[in-house]
């Protein structure tokens, strides 16, 4: 397990833990507090934040315990078949904060030994090799983010945006669009609307709120 500030620099390295339901994220994350490993109670504080993905669930009573306020996307509620607009902006804002944890990842894997699968013979060694890593890494590469103004400003934007009304939604339940029967056909550029709004780069750019998806858009080009 690894564990990463905002900014991308790698804090802790722990592991390697069996692959097994005794190793769950939520059961590592509640053994290093327990046992308080590398001394972790020292280095956070009450009212700090942690980041994390859905499969440490398990452990948001043992860290509000100690005072530490966890961020997760939502959970589907029981009979639900998709998130609120509440719900689903509040997870936007939480994976646009964890994309630097899959950013770290993969520049671990830029490294020959870690972008292929190890054999066992290797496991007693693996912990000390993706430590070394790490600690080159924070040495001599470049935050993965820094909280420049731009940044900034495009917080304060999502926050904002994340508490307005989902206007899209309500006109397509106040037209009924989403009871009319849906039929299905191919088209090629040629049918597309003449007036199908055209847009810059940097307009994209402020419309999805940073580059991702301009570079997923590209993948497919």
């Amino acid at each position: 397990m690894i564990v990463v500030t905002t900014s991308g620099y790698i804090v802790s390295v722990l592991g390697p833990y069996l692959a097994d339901s005794k190793n769950s994220d939520a059961k590592i994350l509640t053994h290093m507090i327990e046992t308080n490993v590398e001394e972790i109670k020292d280095w956070i504080q009450e009212d700090d934040i942690f980041i994390v993905d859905r499969g440490f669930r398990d452990a948001e009573a043992l860290l509000s315990d100690i005072g530490i306020h966890i961020e997760m996307p939502s959970f589907l509620t029981r009979g639900a078949k998709q998130h609120s607009t509440e719900e689903s902006n509040a997870t936007r804002l939480v994976t646009k904060l964890r994309w630097v944890v899959e950013s770290v990842n993969g520049r671990l894997k830029t490294w020959n030994y870690l972008d292929r699968t190890i054999p066992n013979s290797q496991i007693p060694h693996i912990g000390d090799y993706v430590r070394i890593i790490s600690a080159i890494c924070n040495k001599f590469r470049p935050d993965v983010s820094v909280a420049v103004e731009s940044d900034l400003s495009t917080a304060a934007k999502m926050r904002f945006l994340s508490k307005e009304a989902n206007v899209l939604k309500e006109y397509v339940e106040r037209n009924g669009l989403d009871k009319r029967e849906i039929r299905w056909q191919k088209i090629d550029a040629s049918d597309a609307s003449i007036a199908f709004p055209q847009l810059s780069e940097e307009e994209i750019r402020e419309l999805t709120m940073g580059v991702y998806q301009i570079k997923l858009a590209k993948s497919y080009a």
